[in-house]
């Protein structure tokens, strides 16, 4: 007999089922964040593939409403999140996608591999040729989240660049605090702060 979650499953995919609802996906249980509980997403990495697959053919044929492709995006990131470093090929491959949003998903998937230090050589390389804003901050925040120090030269880079973009240069020292583990977001000078801890350990 199964788990109570395969029980579960069993029931919202059958609802979504009755509904017509091609991405059932959307009916599994989500967090006060808006979090889905990952334990739902059992489907194999083709299936999470295909979905995101669906959600770019989606984009470029300009058939379907914002809802519906925030759907098919939404969900096919979560299951391939859920997949961990099944994923990762596709992930990266996304970083190189066309398609702006495409890579930003990418992004977010490699920052769920968490101690994945390939990983973290992706997300650099895709850096340093990102000229989307949004791709690129979207690239910084996955490097925070993988708390990896491999990636402090490349943060260090844009927390000292004066002349580039201010919001990925915020995002960076976000990103440097969460990989010290120090809150430089709240302090009198957060830039300042980014920059002296990391020139106190050498990193260039």
């Amino acid at each position: 007999m199964g788990s109570w979650i395969d029980v579960h499953r069993w029931m919202l995919v059958m609802l979504a089922r009755l509904t017509f609802n091609p991405v059932k996906e959307a009916w599994y249980p989500v967090d006060r964040s808006g979090r889905p509980d990952l334990r739902y997403y059992r489907d194999d990495l083709a299936h999470y593939v295909r979905l995101y697959e669906m959600y770019l053919d989606a984009l470029r044929e300009r058939r379907s409403q914002g809802r519906r492709l925030w759907t098919l995006r939404t969900h096919a990131q979560w299951g391939l999140i859920a997949k961990g470093p099944a994923a990762a090929g596709y992930a990266a491959a996304l970083l190189r996608h066309a398609e702006a949003s495409a890579r930003e998903d990418g992004a977010a998937i490699l920052g769920a591999l968490v101690g994945d230090d390939a990983a973290v050589d992706v997300l650099v390389g895709a850096l340093q040729v990102e000229q989307d804003l949004e791709a690129r901050d979207a690239i910084v925040v996955a490097l925070g989240r993988l708390r990896n120090r491999r990636a402090l030269p490349a943060l260090a880079a844009l927390v000292e660049d004066e002349d580039g973009d201010g919001d990925t240069r915020w995002t960076a020292v976000e990103s440097v605090g969460l990989i010290a583990r120090r809150r430089f977001i709240g302090q009198v000078d957060p830039v300042g702060a980014a920059r002296e801890w990391l020139r106190g350990r050498e990193v260039r």
